[in-house]
């Protein structure tokens, strides 16, 4: 009993990491091996070239080579044990090895935070800033898919972590240490080449502190750092290298679509977004109401910073602030751009939390109190997502018993198309793509004319065509009037299903349509099917698609 006394806060800690491993891990296969993810089957696919060690190269270089290498080797692994060759040959295989370790690293955060937590500032403040980060639901989100986020979130947590401890006992394993993360943050994705501030600011308050008296000292390590890093970053990318232009190519595709030099039809959504104020919107959808915490912990790390001179406190402000100033000005606002940044935003909440209760007592842990279980019941409200069935698969389920044979039905490119594969059940429809982004101002009308009088239903699978082109009345005029019309069922179509998995919490559903549709199109999007029940002819559809009213 004295034990447990004395080490209460530790029994607390390890809670809290088990209760975010178990909301990370919690069914880690929602889609049943079907991979809805974009980034999932690209990097799936790049796995599948791999052969060790006749053929290394994954010839994909939106991400490093270190993750599409870790889940082949995780891969050949698992076949040996089982006997079989699915964990490197299926997608949903490959797929289900790649979220393990994303909801692996995601639980590691949780400890690092902590740890940077208390080194900043206390060990309650460590507690609660976990706590926090716990029951963050963008957290818990992407540790449910096999991308590199959660990895990314844990080096530049643990970079400003080592950071900090090496700026306070400069030794050579620390920088070491440094190097190596850096270098496995950037074979992962070069998103973690804007981390390298981080331990920068440590070597540069070093010889700051000691007035640049070690000139040997001043210049070694950082060619030791960077060197160390290059080394990493090679062994374990290294196509990045030996495929030096296919990188260049890429990523230079990469970054003109983040900027909005190049357009592409998935960033139409952000047309007529504001930037920083859209990234601000979309963190309460990623983490709750206590974001509004973290921008008031923000400004308090912020007033002791210049007012008491805290060194410390630099290292989870110069990073935090310079990359969002940079990255929420790109036009593509995807809110995993925003991830890395929920670690500080944590960190923020929870001082924020730790003055309350510090300043008011009785008041602060009251408002500590309704902070906590806000996260906590937003958390979980979202985690009824995994526990139900996933939208593609009931609505799939629907069209197969309902519609029949011989039928057509449109679906929309760009987009999954319905039905998926249910095990026992045929498809005896016909389906057809709607090329909805496609000649604008050339016939657009006719051609959606025809094929709406053609077909029997119409499959709208999430609301990454129609949520944004109906506002695009310049761009997209016709398709704008098209989608007015379609739901407004002037058309001669009726909607008769419609299949939705909100974040709900003892029956109360939390309508997450007006987030950014990567929050919601992957793993719960709404679905809409329409069907043809007027069977308008061509000549009508024709002229109510092209009347401009």
């Amino acid at each position: 009993m004295k034990f447990l006394k004395k080490h209460y806060q530790l029994f607390f800690v390890v809670f809290i990491i088990l209760l975010g491993g178990y909301l990370r891990f919690y069914n880690a296969n929602w889609d049943n091996y079907q991979v809805f993810h974009p980034d999932e089957r690209n990097i799936d696919n790049a796995v599948t070239k791999i052969n060790f060690v006749s053929q290394l190269d994954p010839d994909f270089f939106a991400y490093g080579g270190l993750p599409i290498y870790l889940y082949k080797v995780s891969g050949e692994m698992m076949n040996t044990v089982y006997q079989t060759s699915v964990w490197t040959s299926d997608w949903g295989h490959i797929n289900q090895i790649g979220r393990t370790f994303s909801a692996f690293f995601s639980t590691l955060t949780i400890l690092v935070i902590f740890l940077l937590g208390k080194k900043v500032f206390n060990k309650i403040t460590g507690i609660i800033a976990s706590f926090i980060f716990t029951f963050t639901v963008s957290s818990i989100q992407i540790a449910h898919f096999a991308t590199t986020e959660s990895f990314i979130i844990l080096i530049v947590t643990l970079l400003t972590y080592l950071s900090l401890c090496y700026y306070e006992k400069p030794r050579s394993f620390l920088l070491a240490a440094l190097a190596v993360t850096s270098g496995l943050g950037i074979a992962a994705k070069t998103t973690a080449l804007s981390f390298l501030m981080i331990p920068f600011l440590s070597l540069l308050l070093i010889d700051f502190k000691t007035k640049g008296k070690n000139i040997i000292s001043f210049i070694f390590k950082p060619v030791f750092f960077f060197a160390l890093t290059i080394t990493i970053f090679f062994l374990f990318s290294p196509y990045t290298f030996l495929s030096y232009h296919k990188f260049l190519q890429s990523m230079n595709y990469e970054t003109g679509v983040a900027t909005g030099r190049v357009i592409v039809p998935y960033t139409h959504q952000f047309d007529k977004t504001i930037s920083y104020l859209y990234e601000l919107y979309n963190l309460f959808w990623q983490m709750g109401p206590v974001f509004a915490l973290s921008l008031l912990g923000l400004g308090f790390v912020l007033y002791f910073t210049f007012k008491k001179r805290k060194a410390s406190y630099l290292f989870i402000l110069i990073f935090p602030i310079i990359y969002f100033l940079y990255a929420a000005s790109w036009h593509a606002k995807f809110i995993r751009y925003m991830t890395p940044l929920l670690p500080f935003f944590s960190l923020y909440a929870a001082f924020a939390l730790s003055i309350f209760i510090k300043r008011y007592k009785i008041l602060g842990r009251i408002i500590l109190f309704i902070f906590l279980t806000t996260s906590a019941i937003w958390a979980l409200s979202y985690m009824s997502v995994y526990s139900k069935p996933q939208t593609r698969y009931t609505a799939s389920l629907w069209m197969l018993e309902n519609i029949k044979s011989g039928e057509l039905v449109l679906t929309e490119h760009w987009d999954d198309g319905l039905p998926i594969y249910i095990p026992g059940k045929n498809m005896f429809f016909k389906t057809e793509q709607l090329t909805i982004y496609d000649n604008e101002f050339n016939n657009k009308a006719e051609y959606l004319a025809n094929m709406l009088a053609s077909a029997d239903y119409i499959s709208l699978t999430t609301r990454r065509l129609h949520g944004s082109l109906i506002y695009l009345t310049e761009n997209y005029p016709v398709t704008s009037r098209y989608y007015r019309y379609l739901f407004a069922e002037k058309l001669g179509y009726t909607k008769v299903a419609e299949f939705s998995s909100y974040p709900s919490f003892l029956g109360i559903e939390i309508n997450d349509d007006a987030s950014e549709e990567s929050f919601q199109v992957y793993d719960h999007p709404k679905i809409i099917i329409f069907k043809n029940t007027k069977h308008l002819s061509y000549e009508e559809l024709n002229r109510i698609i092209s009347a401009n009213n």
